[in-house]
């Protein structure tokens, strides 16, 4: 090897071992620990705008930590972040410092959400969401998205249109109507909007309008995407706080996961099941609260929001052998669904519309 190439090699090598944990010079900020930042919202994704010099990262356009459902970055070979900014996912603070370790030097970066507002829209210390349908130009699209026509029972008649989720008067109505002989319903979800950990309690006050014998209501949660900790449907949860048809004078509560299903036997009284009476042509508020340790759904006949009556508590048995049992889904994110339509897997008969279920407001508070 000629002396000419010997030092060319080693100013080379010289250079890798400076840059350390920042060799990869194609990147923007390549050089500097933390290379790119970026959070999701939706089907949004936002690139932070970083200063090396101040070791902030911004990001302009997130009003609502909640709604943050993916963090993703770029770090300097070798380098580490701590702590993983995915566990601040659904609870996103308007100012978070991560420490990026490099070659046994540690930097401190702020990721900065400079639009922030609340955690969801409404939200306050102890109320983590609050819509009372007062607003006079819509449902509010920081929260609620209309659901589409599906092929579950529940969802074959939804028009995922606002002619049949709407708000009046400052209710929120989901209506069911006959347009030229076929049916069609109204509903609406938090799904990709906003979404709840435990522990919390859910609250929905509502009414049910000119009811009749093929229609059914419902008021209940389902994971957010990201939060099918078992897989599909049922091993995963699903919470239903009220469920409701005309041919019963009474309300229906109960869970859905993969022992429930399996081991239990779905629909076990004062296991994962209750009844409930309700009062009929008047609001009654529905309601659940969802912990770690138990989810305790509340009995409609009676239940005020300072007297609360316990229809069943399913509880968290702490098993081994979780794994395998998959017992306990329900510390994971549940979105909101509030629905009117088919009641069971019947059809809607036209002679039965309209019929409507009123919504006064929603509520989810802190535990």
């Amino acid at each position: 090897m000629t002396r000419k190439m010997t030092i060319l090699l080693t100013a080379a090598l010289t250079a890798l071992t400076m840059a350390g944990c920042a060799e990869n010079a194609s990147a923007p900020d390549a050089g500097y620990p933390l290379e790119r930042f970026t959070l999701t919202v939706g089907s949004n994704i936002y690139h932070a705008s970083i200063n090396q010099e101040t070791r902030t990262a911004t990001i302009g356009a997130i009003k609502y930590g909640g709604q943050v459902s993916a963090a993703d970055y770029r770090l300097a070979d070798g380098a580490t972040i701590s702590p993983d900014p995915n566990d601040f996912t659904g609870d996103w603070p308007a100012s978070q410092d991560f420490t990026v370790a490099c070659d046994g030097e540690e930097t401190v970066y702020t990721v900065i959400l400079s639009a922030y507002e609340n955690r969801f829209p409404g939200a306050s210390e102890d109320v983590l969401f609050f819509d009372d349908f007062d607003q006079p130009d819509g449902l509010d699209p920081d929260a609620w998205v209309y659901v589409p026509k599906g092929t579950a029972a529940w969802q074959v008649s939804m028009s995922g249109s606002p002619a049949h989720s709407y708000i009046e008067d400052g209710k929120l109505v989901l209506a069911v109507v006959n347009e030229d002989g076929k049916c069609f319903s109204g509903g609406v979800k938090t799904e990709g909007k906003l979404w709840f950990r435990a522990p919390f309690r859910i609250e929905v006050r509502a009414k049910f309008v000119d009811d009749a014998g093929s229609i059914g209501q419902a008021v209940w949660m389902m994971p957010e995407y990201g939060y099918w900790t078992y897989g599909g449907w049922p091993d995963s949860g699903e919470i239903d706080i009220m469920e409701h048809s005309y041919l019963h004078d009474y309300v229906q509560h109960t869970l859905h996961s993969h022992y429930i299903d399996t081991y239990t036997g779905h629909n076990t009284p004062d296991v994962d099941l209750a009844y409930s009476g309700y009062n009929k042509d008047a609001y009654n508020i529905y309601s659940a609260d969802v912990t770690d340790d138990y989810v305790r759904i509340y009995d409609a006949n009676g239940c005020t929001e300072d007297n609360p009556q316990i229809a069943f508590t399913y509880k968290n048995q702490h098993r081994e052998n979780e794994a395998e049992l998959m017992q306990w889904p329900f510390s994971g994110g549940f979105h909101i669904i509030l629905s009117v339509g088919p009641a069971g897997a019947s059809s809607i008969k036209p002679e039965d519309c309209p019929s409507y279920m009123l919504v006064d407001w929603v509520r989810v508070t802190k535990l």
